[in-house]
């Protein structure tokens, strides 16, 4: 079933650029997938490298989880 939604210019753009030969459904439900801290941590350092951009977005997690419990 196809549904029409509407988005903004930029994250089409960002949507386009992360699509590659992937359908845009694909790529939606990659990014809207929940996923544990595991998953998340094995994505990160389980692809030969580390992501800078990624470990940005990790940083300001790990900061609210600690303030939060440590």
């Amino acid at each position: 079933m196809t549904k029409l939604i509407s988005v903004a210019d930029d994250v089409y753009a960002a949507l386009t650029k992360l699509k590659g030969r992937e359908s845009y459904s694909m790529i939606i439900r990659q990014l809207a997938r929940k996923r544990t801290n595991k998953e998340q941590i094995l994505e990160l350092f389980g692809k030969g490298g580390i992501d800078e951009t990624r470990v940005k977005e990790l940083r300001g997690a790990w900061k609210r989880w600690s303030n939060r419990y440590a």
